[in-house]
């Protein structure tokens, strides 16, 4: 029993552990890109903009939100932007810095995703003014950055050792 072999039970290196490290990385980016923005979300439109957007859309503001339906959302958004940022930082890798990548990319999409196809829909939909359409979707697109600035930043963090062309053969 004292002689026994435990070589065998032993991973080799950087191979399940690399991969375990990135489905890990990918997880915890997620919840951490995806509690700050949802809680942000909530203290910018219900307490710091919330009279604003009142004035402005009145009939067609909701008394509630459906929470559930917006949590769906985030959480859909923040797993695009995890899904999405190995794909930038390989593109990138070579010419920017990886938050300023995660930066870029969370902007894009802040302002694609929400911003300009969300907020004109609401705009063409809902007789949105255009100060309503300019707050709202400025707002989305400083989300979107701080968003993929964080998922950059646990990836940084968490797998420091893991370059873009290892990211890329995932």
């Amino acid at each position: 029993m004292g002689d026994r072999d435990n070589s065998v039970m032993a991973c080799p290196p950087n191979v399940e552990s690399g991969e375990i490290s990135l489905v890990k990385t990918r997880i915890v980016a997620w919840l951490v890109a995806f509690l700050v923005i949802f809680n942000l979300g909530y203290l910018f439109h219900e307490i710091l903009a919330r009279d604003f957007m009142t004035a402005r859309i009145g009939a067609i503001t909701r008394s509630s939100y459906i929470i559930p339906l917006i949590a769906l959302s985030f959480a859909l958004y923040v797993a695009i932007l995890v899904y999405l940022y190995p794909i930038f930082l390989t593109y990138y890798h070579h010419r920017w810095h990886p938050i300023a990548i995660g930066s870029w990319m969370g902007g894009l999409m802040g302002f694609l995703w929400d911003a300009l196809q969300g907020g004109l829909i609401e705009v063409a939909t809902f007789r949105m003014p255009a100060s309503v359409f300019v707050v709202d979707s400025s707002y989305h697109t400083v989300e979107g950055v701080l968003a993929g600035t964080l998922i950059a930043i646990v990836f940084e963090k968490m797998n420091p050792q893991v370059s873009a062309l290892d990211l890329e053969t995932r």
